[in-house]
């Protein structure tokens, strides 16, 4: 097994074990239930969706962004690296099985979303899965936040920088829905209108590929800080 894998799976262990995995899990799939549970015209259920995925897009940051400063500052952090896991690997660990939870959670409530309203004629599947898909890009986007804001600042103010960040970015997509639905943020402003725009696919893939790229630069921002910090 390699070293990556190693880390994520006790990192994996540490989240059950702090009841974490469960916050982010459960908060994507109560996104789900909420549609399935209270079924409504296919544009409002798609509102809710949309609605539910965005706040655990933001408690996903924030609970990412606590655990990585308080996996730093307890000392839990530098004991793996004293015992040759590198900081880029540790970083990866984490990221990889934060990432995974978050990207079950999206996929549940997805699935119980379409159940929902799957019978509408005026949603497309292929573009709803596409949708889907940068969702759960974007919420790898607010993963490497968390990781960055943890790796930067101590456990509060790591989670205040992640939630502001993410409801700034969560603003501007909205704000810009009409002239950049590709911005962070932007996939759930597709999903929410989905049933009334003619053209979605196109636009749902350019956010996932944005999404991707925007995490990416970000873990490579917090393997820099990472690598300055004192663990």
């Amino acid at each position: 097994m390699s070293q990556s894998a190693t880390v994520a799976w006790l990192a994996l262990r540490e989240l059950w074990m702090s009841f974490r995995l469960l916050v982010v899990l459960v908060a994507h799939v109560v996104g789900g239930a909420v549609v399935g549970l209270l079924p409504a015209a296919p544009s409002e259920s798609l509102d809710r969706l949309a609605a539910g995925l965005g706040v655990a897009t933001v408690i996903t940051a924030a609970t990412t962004a606590w655990t990585m400063a308080d996996e730093r500052l307890a000392g839990r952090a530098a004991w793996l690296v004293t015992r040759a896991v590198s900081r880029g690997t540790y970083l990866a660990g984490w990221f990889s099985a934060v990432a995974l939870v978050a990207s079950a959670g999206v996929a549940a409530a997805g699935v119980l979303g379409w159940l929902a309203i799957g019978g509408s004629l005026r949603v497309d599947p292929l573009a709803f899965v596409a949708t889907m898909v940068g969702v759960t890009a974007t919420t790898a986007v607010a993963v490497a936040l968390g990781l960055l804001c943890g790796s930067l600042l101590r456990a509060r103010a790591a989670v205040l920088v992640a939630v502001a960040a993410s409801l700034v970015a969560g603003g501007l997509a909205w704000g810009a829905a009409a002239d950049a639905p590709w911005l962070p943020g932007g996939a759930h402003v597709l999903l929410s209108g989905m049933a009334v725009r003619e053209t979605v696919l196109p636009d749902a893939l350019r956010a996932a590929g944005i999404g991707l790229a925007l995490s990416a630069a970000l873990l490579v921002a917090a393997r820099v800080a990472l690598e300055r910090a004192d663990l």
